[in-house]
């Protein structure tokens, strides 16, 4: 009975393991350039990446229908509202409408940044499989963080590495 019950252990283990080290290899490489993009807010706007360096980006990748990304909104709304002058804080929503999104936002009462992906084209470029996957971007425009899924202490791990990339873009070269 004991060798069944370390073998199960042993096996979840590994499990465990691999779809952990699946999950890093999603999404773009640490240090990679991150890929231009131009999209359009709810607004009408359109934001270009390559136009936003000198101040970290944060990228939060979602939609309304995904439980984990409406886990995740809140956070990324107080990340907008304390970082939003040091790092650009965007979100991304993926493949659905100006009109749901809209919705959404009112009802919950966020204030941030809506990209609008609705053919999917920027998160196929950023590698995105999953939601919510989260990238920051260093001033420089290189990838420094990739994120992807929500739980228990990820929103820690969020602030701490957008507070380090304002705090190099900050200090003097």
């Amino acid at each position: 009975m004991r060798k069944r019950w370390l073998m199960f252990l042993t096996l979840a283990a590994l499990t465990a393991l691999g779809a952990h080290a699946l999950l890093q290899q999603q999404g773009l490489p640490i240090g990679a350039t991150a890929p231009d993009f131009k999209l359009t807010t709810l607004d009408g706007e359109t934001v270009e990446l390559s136009k936003l360096r000198g101040k970290p980006v944060f990228i939060d990748f979602w939609a309304t229908w995904c439980g984990p990304c409406r886990r995740a909104l809140p956070h990324t709304q107080k990340l907008f509202e304390k970082y939003g002058k040091d790092a650009h804080i965007l979100t991304i929503n993926l493949r659905e409408d100006a009109e749901t999104v809209h919705k959404f936002l009112e009802q919950n009462k966020y204030s941030f940044t809506v990209l609008m992906d609705t053919e999917g084209a920027v998160g196929a470029a950023y590698g995105v499989r999953g939601i919510p996957h989260f990238v920051l971007i260093d001033a420089t425009g290189k990838v420094q963080f990739v994120q992807i899924g929500y739980g228990s202490g990820i929103e820690r791990k969020l602030e701490a590495e957008l507070q380090k990339a304002i705090r190099a873009a900050q200090s003097p070269r």
